[in-house]
C-alpha cells in the first residue's frame, strides 16, 4: 500500500477533535438550563409523543446512552426547576412515570425546532447530494468505530 493512501490521517483527527470541542451541540438557550437537560426533556417529548402516557427512568437510560443513577440526578433538578412530574404508574406503583409541564414541553418544542433548522441550514449550504453523500459516510464511520471498539487491536 501506498504511503499516498494515509497522507490524511493527521486532518481527519483534527476534524474528530474539533467536532468533540465542539460547542454548538453544548449551548443552550433556554433559563440556564444544561444541554444535557435540553436532551433529556427531547428525549421525554419524543417518547411521550409516541403514544406513551409517561417516560421510565430506565427508558431514558437507554436512549441517552447515560446510567440510571445520571438520569435521576438531572431529573430531580428538572423537577425542582418546573419542567418535569414524576408520577406514580396507576397499574404499578413500583414503577414512576416522567412526563413533561407546559414549560418543559416548550423547551424541548423549541430545541427540536432548532436543531432541525440548523440541519436544514446544513443542507442549504452543503446541498442535497453532499448531504446524501455525508448521511452514508456518517453511518460508515459510526459502523467502523462501532465494530472497531471491540477489537483489541485498535
Amino acid at each position: 500500500m501506498s504511503a499516498d493512501k494515509y497522507e490524511n490521517v493527521t486532518d481527519l483527527i483534527d476534524v474528530f477533535h474539533k467536532f468533540a470541542k465542539a460547542d454548538w451541540r453544548k449551548k443552550t438557550m433556554w433559563g440556564g438550563l444544561k444541554a444535557s437537560e435540553v436532551r433529556m426533556l427531547v428525549c421525554v417529548k419524543k417518547s411521550n409523543d409516541k403514544g406513551s402516557t409517561g417516560t421510565t427512568v430506565t427508558e431514558i437510560s437507554k436512549l441517552l446512552q447515560v446510567t440510571s443513577p445520571t438520569v435521576t440526578q438531572m431529573l430531580n433538578s428538572l423537577i425542582a426547576s418546573g419542567h418535569v412530574v414524576r408520577t406514580s404508574d396507576n397499574i404499578d406503583r413500583r414503577i414512576t412515570e416522567i412526563k413533561l409541564t407546559e414549560t418543559g414541553e416548550e423547551i424541548a418544542q423549541k430545541a427540536i425546532d432548532r436543531f432541525i433548522s440548523m440541519f436544514k441550514g446544513l443542507i442549504d449550504h452543503l446541498g442535497k447530494e453532499q448531504s446524501d453523500q455525508l448521511v452514508v459516510m456518517l453511518n460508515q464511520v459510526f459502523h467502523y468505530l462501532d465494530s472497531a471498539k471491540t477489537n483489541d487491536d485498535f
